[in-house]
C-alpha cells in the first residue's frame, strides 16, 4: 500500500470519526478554498490554476490506484513544492482577497472617506464639463462590492481621478468613450467597461431610456455602487443607486449624491460596530441571493465542489503531520463466547483470545491496550454440528477502528447435551490376597448407578461407569469412597462429560482362614566374625510366609519360625545362603506367589571394624642432584590413619607400609620453600599429616673462579 493510498485510507477513517470541532474545522477550510477560487476564477491565474489542479487530482489516482513508490515519491515532492509556490504564484489574487475582506468589513467607506476631498472636486468639475458639451459618460463609483468581473471587461487605466483624464476617455474621438469608467477610492481602475442592463421596463417623462441609463440601473441593482450618467442628447445629469434611477439632476444634487457615497449616510452604521457587522452581513446575503438565481449557479456548486476537494486534501494532510494515524497490532484480546442455546454444549476448545489490528491516531495509543477490546463470538440459533462462527470486535473509544481481526472466524463443534443412567461396576487393582486371607463375595457399590451427561458423541462413547479398588494383602474388610470414571469399550477414560454422582462406597469382605497364619520369619546365627569384622546386617527373603496345617500345631509355632543357624565365624563381606526352616514337615510354607517352599534366603552383611593409629615417619629425600645439598625441617612428621582395623593391623605389623618422602628432581637452585610431603599407603585409609607441610633449603657450591689470564 502506498503512501497516497494510506492517506485516502487515512482521510475516511479521520472523516468516519469527526467530532463537531473536526466539522467546523473542515468547513473553516472548505470556505477559505471556496473563497480563494472564486477570486481566481476571472483572474489570470485561473487557467494556471486549472491546470495544475487538474493535473495534481490526474497523478493522485494513478498513484493511489497503482503501487509504484518511486512515482508517489514523486508525487509527494511535487504536491509540497506546488505548496510552497502557490503563495508566491498567486501574489496578486491573494491582494485581492484582503481587499475585498476590507470592504466587507466596511474598511473601503474609510478608504473612500479619505479620498473624498480629491475626488469630489474634480468629478464635479468633469460632470459640468460633460453636461454642457453634451458629452455622453457612464461613472461608476465601487462601494464596499467588489466589481472586479466588470473591470475584465475593459480597459485598465489605473490613474489618479482627473477632470483632465475623465474628459479624454469621454472625448467622442476616442475609442473609450463609449463603455463605462470605474472609479475606485481616488484611482480610475478602467475605462470601456460593459455593465449588465436592468430587465425591468424603464420609462420616464414619454419617453424609454437608452442602452446607457439601462446599463446604469443594471449595475446598480447588482451592486452597491453609485452610477452617475451624462445624457449625450440632452446633456442632463442623472445617477442610479440600489436600482432606483433619479434623471435630469442638478450639478449641486450630483455633488450631494457623491460627497453621501464617499463619506457615508448618516442612518448606516458603523462597520466595526455590531450593527455595522450585521447591516454588511444582509448587503451580502442580498448580492450572494441575486448571484444564486443567475446562471452562473452550476458554476458555482462546481467551484464549491472543488473546493471541498481541496480542504479534504489539505485538511487529511495536515492531519496526518499533526496527529499521525497509527496501526498497531494487539495480542491478548479476550474471546467471549455468548448466546449458547441451552440444549446444545461446546466440544472443541476455541481459542481464548485473538489479535486485533486497529487504526487510530498517535495521541489516543497511550489509552489503548488489550483490555480496551471486546471480543465476542455469537452461538445464538446455531445447530449441532461443526460451525464457522464470526468474531466481532468492539471497543468504545472513539477514534479507533477495526482493521484486522485474527482470526475473524472460529471453527465451533456443537453438540446436544443428553444424559444417559449407567450401572456401577467395580474393577479390583493389585489385587494381592495372603494364602491366609480370602475374599468373601464380589464387591458392592453403593451408590450403584450413575448419571453420564455431555455431549452426544461423547456420551455415546461411553461403555460403563467404573470404580476402582486396590487389593494389597488385605489382613480386614475393605470399605473406601473411590471416584466414578466413565470408560468406552476398550477400557480409556472418556474425557468431557461429567458423572453423577461422581464417588461412590465400595465395600469388600475379606476372612481369614482357620488352617493358615501368617508368620515371620527369623535369621539364626552361630559363630563369631573374624577379627576386625562384625556382623552389621541380617535380612531374610522372604520375611513373611503363610503356613498351613493344624490349628494346634499352628499355635504352637506362634508369630514367627526360625531358619536353621547359619555359621558366621570364617564370614567376610556379603554371605548369601539358602537355609531350611525349622518347623514341623505336617506344616506347609507358602510364599506371597503362592508357592510352596521349606527354604528361605538368608543375608548376612559382615563388615570390617574402623579404627585410628598414629605414627611417626622421617621425611625421606628421593632424586636429589649431585652437588647440591638439601635439608628438610623438621625431618619427622606424624601421622595419624584411620581406616579398616585388619590394614591397621597390617601395618603395625608391618611399618614399611607407610612412607613419606619428597621428590626432590626439580630443586635445582638455591631456594628455601614450604613443600606438602608425599604419602605411600594402603587404599581405603584416611591420612593426616602434623604438621601439613615442611621447609626443605636447597645449598648450591660456590662456582669457581675463572682463572686470570
Amino acid at each position: 500500500m502506498t503512501s497516497l493510498q494510506l492517506l485516502v485510507a487515512d482521510l475516511f477513517f479521520r472523516l468516519s470519526t469527526l467530532d463537531w470541532l473536526g466539522i467546523l474545522d473542515l468547513l473553516l477550510v472548505t470556505l477559505l478554498f471556496f473563497i480563494i477560487l472564486l477570486l481566481l476564477q476571472r483572474s489570470r491565474a485561473a487557467n494556471l490554476l486549472r491546470g495544475v489542479l487538474l493535473l495534481g487530482m490526474i497523478l493522485v489516482v494513478i498513484a493511489v490506484f497503482l503501487p509504484l513508490p518511486t512515482f508517489d515519491w514523486v508525487i509527494r515532492l511535487a504536491l509540497l513544492i506546488m505548496l510552497i509556490a502557490t503563495p508566491i504564484v498567486l501574489q496578486p489574487e491573494l491582494r485581492r482577497l484582503l481587499e475585498n475582506i476590507g470592504r466587507w468589513a466596511g474598511l473601503t467607506r474609510t478608504a473612500r472617506q479619505t479620498s473624498a476631498e480629491i475626488v469630489i472636486p474634480k468629478l464635479s468639475r468633469a460632470l459640468e464639463s460633460l453636461a454642457a458639451t453634451k458629452t455622453g459618460a457612464l461613472i461608476v463609483l465601487e462601494g464596499d462590492i467588489s466589481l472586479d468581473d466588470v473591470v475584465a471587461t475593459g480597459i485598465p487605466v489605473n490613474g489618479r481621478v482627473t477632470s483632465e483624464l475623465l474628459l479624454t476617455i469621454f472625448h467622442d474621438k476616442t475609442p473609450l468613450h463609449d463603455g463605462a469608467v470605474i472609479i475606485r477610492g481616488d484611482q480610475v481602475t478602467a475605462a470601456g467597461c460593459v455593465l449588465p442592463l436592468t430587465e425591468k421596463a424603464m420609462n420616464g417623462r414619454g419617453r424609454r431610456y437608452g442602452t446607457r441609463h439601462r446599463a446604469a440601473v443594471g449595475m446598480s441593482e447588482q451592486s452597491d455602487a453609485l452610477v452617475l450618467i451624462v445624457s449625450e442628447e440632452t446633456g442632463h445629469i442623472s445617477y442610479t443607486r440600489d436600482g432606483r434611477l433619479q434623471s435630469n439632476v442638478d450639478l449641486q444634487t450630483a455633488r450631494q449624491q457623491i460627497a453621501d457615497f464617499y463619506t457615508g449616510e448618516a442612518d448606516e452604521p458603523n462597520a466595526l460596530t455590531f450593527s455595522g457587522i450585521i447591516h454588511n452581513l444582509k448587503k451580502s446575503y442580498r448580492q450572494s441571493k441575486k448571484k444564486i438565481t443567475s446562471p452562473n449557479w452550476r458554476h458555482a456548486l462546481f467551484t464549491l465542489f472543488v473546493a471541498l476537494i481541496l480542504a479534504l486534501t489539505a485538511w487529511a494532510f495536515v492531519i496526518q503531520q499533526t496527529n499521525p494515524t497509527e496501526r498497531p497490532v494487539y495480542e491478548g484480546v479476550t474471546l467471549r463466547l455468548e448466546d449458547l442455546p441451552e440444549n446444545l454444549v461446546i466440544m472443541n476448545n476455541p481459542p481464548d483470545t485473538i489479535s486485533v489490528q486497529v487504526q487510530t491516531t498517535a495521541q489516543m495509543l497511550p489509552s489503548l491496550d488489550s483490555g480496551a477490546f471486546q471480543a465476542v463470538a455469537s452461538l445464538a440459533d446455531l445447530p449441532p454440528g461443526l460451525q464457522q462462527v464470526e468474531v466481532n470486535v468492539n471497543t468504545n473509544l472513539p477514534q479507533v477502528e477495526i482493521m484486522r481481526v485474527e482470526p475473524a472466524v472460529i471453527s465451533v463443534e456443537l453438540a446436544e447435551n443428553i444424559s444417559k443412567t449407567f450401572s456401577v461396576t467395580v474393577a479390583l487393582q493389585d489385587q494381592t490376597v495372603s494364602a491366609a486371607y480370602q475374599i468373601v463375595g464380589a464387591p458392592i457399590a453403593a451408590p450403584d448407578t450413575a448419571v453420564v451427561s455431555g455431549p452426544k458423541p461423547l456420551v455415546d462413547q461411553v461403555n460403563t461407569v467404573q470404580a476402582t479398588l486396590s487389593v494389597n494383602n488385605p489382613t480386614t474388610s475393605i470399605q473406601e469412597i473411590r471416584p466414578l470414571l466413565a470408560l468406552d469399550t476398550e477400557g480409556n477414560r472418556v474425557d468431557g462429560v461429567t458423572v453423577d454422582p461422581n464417588q461412590t462406597q465400595v465395600s469388600l469382605a475379606v476372612t481369614r482362614k482357620q488352617n493358615a497364619r501368617d508368620v515371620g520369619i527369623r535369621a539364626i546365627t552361630t559363630g563369631t566374625p573374624p577379627e576386625g569384622y562384625w556382623l552389621s546386617g541380617l535380612s531374610v527373603e522372604p520375611s513373611v510366609v503363610t503356613i498351613q496345617g493344624d490349628t494346634a500345631v499352628l499355635n504352637e509355632i506362634g508369630s514367627y519360625v526360625d531358619t536353621l543357624p547359619v555359621d558366621i565365624s570364617q564370614a567376610t563381606g556379603q554371605l548369601t545362603v539358602d537355609v531350611p526352616l525349622a518347623i514341623p514337615a505336617e506344616v506347609e510354607v507358602i510364599t506371597a506367589e503362592g508357592e510352596s517352599v521349606r527354604t528361605v534366603t538368608v543375608i548376612a552383611q559382615i563388615t570390617t571394624r574402623s579404627g585410628d593409629l598414629s605414627l611417626t615417619r622421617e621425611v625421606e629425600l628421593f632424586n636429589v642432584v649431585e652437588g647440591i645439598t638439601v635439608t628438610v625441617q623438621p625431618e619427622t612428621i606424624d601421622l595419624l590413619l584411620s581406616g579398616p582395623l585388619p590394614i591397621l593391623q597390617d601395618i603395625e605389623a608391618h611399618p614399611d607400609m607407610v612412607q613419606v618422602f619428597i621428590n626432590a628432581a626439580e630443586l635445582t637452585e638455591a631456594q628455601q620453600t614450604e613443600v606438602e610431603p608425599e604419602i605411600t599407603a594402603p587404599d581405603g585409609l584416611k591420612v593426616q599429616l602434623a604438621p601439613a607441610t615442611v621447609t626443605v633449603t636447597v645449598v648450591t657450591p660456590p662456582k669457581p673462579a675463572e682463572p686470570d689470564t
